[in-house]
């Protein structure tokens, strides 16, 4: 396959107007869906893991349930949730280009020197997501990939093979850490009140401060429209 990006869209192509909320309505979903997880894990963990990786399917949740799931039913959830957002942050790159950059530069501040090189040039990162898109396929560099017109097929193949590797090394991990993960079970146990309720002040005041300060994907959902809407 070549290395070859295709040319860019015109920045100021327009869109049906059910795209944008249809890509804003997916994000919301996995968002609650990822807040939900990280409020009600403590309870979830050993009664419903499976349940607890369909929401959110970050490392700590896959190694803490990687002792207690059976190996194929771990992959298909953890990969189809893995997956989701993926082809949304992918879609919105390819299809609003510099806007979804602009956007991605207020919602993702950490990550500006990667954006800094999207900016000036797509082109000069098209290599670098041969690995981003295994290694690291977070939203930032799905988003990235689409802008840079990365080919869909080389994208779909690498990011599958990317996630699956990652839980099939949580698995791993799991299992050699097993004793340990079943001390780390029996201490969320006996807190567990505590600990339920204190993730989910955690998740508000997290979502909270996202909101008020425009950060974070809670933030950037507010900006969705202004930055991306068709004039």
């Amino acid at each position: 396959m070549s290395d070859h990006a295709p040319a860019l869209p015109p920045d100021h192509q327009t869109h049906p107007r059910w795209l944008l909320p249809t890509l804003t309505g997916a994000i919301i979903a996995l968002v609650v869906a990822s807040n939900m997880g990280n409020m009600v894990w403590a309870s979830w963990v050993e009664d419903r893991p499976l349940g607890l990786i369909a929401l959110n399917s970050s490392n700590k949740y896959l190694l803490i349930t990687s002792i207690s799931l059976e190996l194929v039913p771990m992959v298909i959830v953890g990969t189809l949730r893995l997956l989701a957002p993926d082809p949304i942050f992918f879609a919105m790159g390819w299809l609003y280009g510099d806007r979804a950059l602009h956007w991605a530069r207020r919602t993702f501040p950490a990550s500006s020197q990667l954006l800094d090189y999207a900016d000036s040039d797509p082109r000069v990162v098209h290599r670098a997501l041969n690995v981003l898109v295994v290694v690291a396929p977070n939203n930032l560099v799905c988003l990235i990939a689409g802008v840079a017109r990365f080919p869909i097929r080389r994208f779909i193949v690498l990011n599958v093979i990317g996630t699956v590797g990652r839980i099939l090394l949580m698995r791993w991990i799991g299992l050699i850490f097993e004793d340990q993960i079943e001390d780390v079970l029996d201490v969320v146990n006996r807190y567990q009140t505590w600990l339920l309720w204190g993730s989910i002040a955690a998740v508000i005041g997290i979502v909270v401060w996202q909101a008020l300060s425009d950060r974070g994907l809670v933030g950037g959902i507010e900006e969705l429209e202004e930055e991306l809407g068709d004039d």
